[in-house]
């Protein structure tokens, strides 16, 4: 039986997701803030998708207005930077009904305790299966409004939903057209599992120097930034992340096993700056020449942040964690939101075992 799916966000992400939706004869409608973007996408009636899946998917409509786009639809699916999650999330709320389902697609971390959190806040009370991944499902770039080319897929990106007990629910809503997400247990690991928070605030934040350098020299982001030293503090951080997930009950991929697995540009004694360098897939990839960029904007307050957020419950030090928040929050101050801390996602106080019966659902 089709579906109908409203996409929010006309990103690269969004564009690609509603195309290869509606390629498969389900009814795709899709939200954008930005008028021209919609319009274009009205002009055209649909999205060309190409490379990794060539195809044409025709679109109900592109709107503007959230309610019209919310209105009848089976499944909601997010598909913005984290750092727009709450914003929109507020608008998003009040037009909720029973019966729909919510993804973040991706969440960054704690992006579906933040959701939840905003709907008992706004005194929602639909009954709506919130869902969340801990990465895009492609690799992908709009070459105009309604044409995108989406590099590739990857072979599976792990899911989870807000509360666990609603787990099948979510698998039910999307496996019929995306098998690619897996289920894993709950929005704890798909939080943790966020390779960006490792990879981004703390290579950028350690290279402040470099970056605002005058003049500046461009240079690799992964192949040249992430020197020796550089990649051997991310790796510490990354200890941190570990724990976390230890005092949660599971064993989480370290970030260079990470890099082993999905990459092939290594063993487990390579060095994390190694395995960058060895990673062909990063070459060109340039260095933003400003700190005030997503990979600290963004990534140090949904993500960073929440992950504290985390490790406060669990009781888990995490001095590299804080100190690239301090770092970020000093030299960015009022530029930085001030993200998913515990309060903010309404776990403050919380223990270890009452945040895993809230997140179980139990």
């Amino acid at each position: 039986m089709s579906k109908t799916w409203a996409i929010i966000g006309g990103g690269n992400g969004g564009q690609a997701m509603a195309g290869h939706i509606a390629s498969m004869g389900e009814k795709v409608r899709l939200f954008d803030v930005v008028p021209a973007t919609v319009d274009a996408l009205n002009a055209k009636g649909g999205i060309h998708i190409h490379h990794a899946v060539e195809a044409y998917g025709k679109l109900e409509f592109a709107t503007t207005d959230i309610a019209k786009a919310m209105d009848g639809a089976d499944i909601i699916m997010m598909i913005l930077p984290s750092i727009y999650h709450e914003s929109m999330a507020k608008k998003m709320v009040p037009h909720l009904k029973d019966g729909q389902v919510v993804f973040l697609h991706p969440e960054a971390s704690c992006g579906a305790i933040a959701f939840r959190k905003i709907m008992k806040d706004m005194g929602c009370t639909a009954d709506v299966v919130v869902g969340a991944a801990c990465t895009l499902l492609y690799s992908t770039r709009i070459q105009e409004p309604g044409d995108v080319y989406i590099f590739g897929i990857k072979d599976e990106v792990p899911m989870a939903a807000l509360p666990a007990s609603d787990n099948k629910k979510l698998e039910a809503a999307l496996h019929p057209q995306l098998p690619w997400f897996r289920l894993v247990d709950n929005v704890l690991v798909t939080s943790l599992d966020n390779l960006n928070a490792m990879m981004h605030p703390a290579p950028m934040l350690l290279s402040t120097s470099r970056i605002e350098a005058d003049p500046f020299i461009p240079f690799q982001y992964y192949h040249e930034g992430i020197t020796p030293s550089i990649g051997k503090f991310v790796e510490t951080m990354d200890k941190e992340r570990i724990a976390i997930a230890k005092a949660y009950g599971y064993d989480q991929r370290t970030i260079c096993q990470e890099y082993v697995d999905m990459y092939e540009c290594g063993d487990n004694t390579t060095p994390l700056y190694q395995l960058v360098r060895n990673n062909p897939g990063y070459e060109g990839i340039m260095c933003a020449n400003t700190i005030a960029t997503r990979y600290v904007l963004e990534d140090v307050p949904y993500s960073l942040v929440a992950i504290r957020a985390l490790a406060q419950a669990a009781g888990i030090a995490t001095p590299c964690i804080d100190a690239i928040i301090t770092i970020g929050r000093v030299v960015l101050g009022d530029k930085m939101d001030e993200g998913r801390t515990a309060e903010a996602l309404g776990i403050a106080g919380m223990t270890r075992d009452e945040l895993m019966t809230y997140i179980r659902g139990e």
